[in-house]
């Protein structure tokens, strides 16, 4: 046996003790994996002894920065240990009402936070048609670098700065055979063209 592999099976078996979701030989996720590892660490680690009991309202007369504050030390009270310490955050959350002029803004702790690994530039190579074809005119080939991961509106951003057409000003569709496959929305990823 290769004796520099590590096979954390009695990790994963004594975790499994204690979140019931890593029981078993089911695979599971890294990113709730080390959020249930901090938390069970942080709940061990804390340092005041029994977590006391606090009130969540909030005062809605103060100013965000003071919210903010309030909030995070609220969390504190009752999560005071290094963990806290080393990899807790707040994260800010604004929600507006579609019908009237309410607008909700809550300050949430995190512990981990989920990003995307940026994938390496491509070359898109693609036909540019403006919409008022003129008699004489001849197809653009056109190319813009940018990753699989990126939206059509991220995309239109880039066609704008090297090319100097407006964002709004074409449609971004896949054709094949002579007929339109599929249009684009500025939302959707650039890797379900490719």
């Amino acid at each position: 046996m290769d004796s520099s592999v590590v096979t954390p099976d009695m990790f994963k078996r004594v975790l499994g003790q204690y979140a019931s979701q890593f029981q078993g030989y089911g695979q599971h996720d890294s990113h709730e994996c080390i959020n249930t590892v901090l938390d069970f660490l942080g709940e061990d680690l804390y340092r005041k002894g029994k977590k006391p009991y606090i009130d969540m309202d909030e005062d809605e007369n103060l100013s965000q920065e003071d919210r903010a504050k309030d909030s995070w030390n609220r969390h504190l009270y009752r999560n005071e240990s290094i963990i806290t310490d080393l990899f807790h955050g707040q994260f800010k959350s604004t929600v507006a009402c579609s019908k009237c002029p309410r607008v909700s803004t809550t300050f949430d702790p995190l512990m981990t936070m989920l990003l995307p690994i940026p994938g390496k530039k491509e070359v898109v190579k693609f036909f540019y048609l403006p919409y008022d074809v003129k008699e004489n005119y001849m197809n653009c080939n056109a190319e813009i670098n940018i990753r699989t991961s990126d939206t059509w509106s991220e995309f239109r951003q880039l066609f704008k700065e090297k090319y100097g057409i407006n964002k709004g000003d074409y449609t971004i569709t896949k054709v094949s055979d002579n007929n339109f496959k599929q249009f684009y929305n500025t939302q959707s990823i650039v890797d379900s063209y490719t």
